[in-house]
């Protein structure tokens, strides 16, 4: 095989391998680095929704939001799906004053549906939302207005045969 015949099979694989290296070197992509991860944004991280709970989001939506008043409310949601849902219920600083500090049992401070907000004697509040259609509950624990500790859980209720 000739040096020219060499060249003319060479020079597609080269154009390719340039043109491959010009548009990694473009997009800032060396051989030695992977592309970027996309980062999925769960609601209570997100600038745009401050609810307290990560999970069941397309079910309930709890916020503890101060207003412009400085005013700390707990709004319960209740959604219905694509973005739509009603407030099932908001208790508001002089309903919270008016709870024990911690409640010598637990307490139903307010319910909607499937949806409640109980005042647990350790002082901290919680919220059981469902069981929704796959017979999954939801719960988040807080303390305060505006909440600090948040912890959450799921469990399935077993339905009856």
């Amino acid at each position: 095989m000739n040096l020219k015949r060499l060249f003319l099979r060479a020079l597609p694989a080269g154009v390719l391998l340039g043109l491959l290296l010009g548009i990694q070197w473009a997009l800032g992509i060396s051989a030695g680095e992977a592309l970027p991860v996309a980062q999925a944004c769960n609601p209570c991280d997100c600038p745009g929704d401050r609810r307290i709970n990560c999970q069941g989001i397309e079910y309930y939506a709890v916020y503890t939001r101060v207003n412009t008043a400085g005013v700390c409310n707990i709004d319960v949601f209740l959604l219905t799906g694509q973005d739509n849902g009603r407030r099932a219920f908001r208790v508001t600083p002089d309903e919270q004053a008016k709870l024990p500090e911690a409640p010598a049992e637990n307490l139903l401070v307010d319910s909607y549906y499937e949806v409640a907000l109980y005042k647990l004697t350790s002082g901290e509040y919680q919220v059981n939302a469902g069981p929704d259609a796959n017979g999954k509950v939801y719960v988040v624990r807080f303390r305060g207005c505006p909440a600090t500790d948040v912890q959450e859980e799921t469990f399935v209720v077993e339905r009856p045969q």
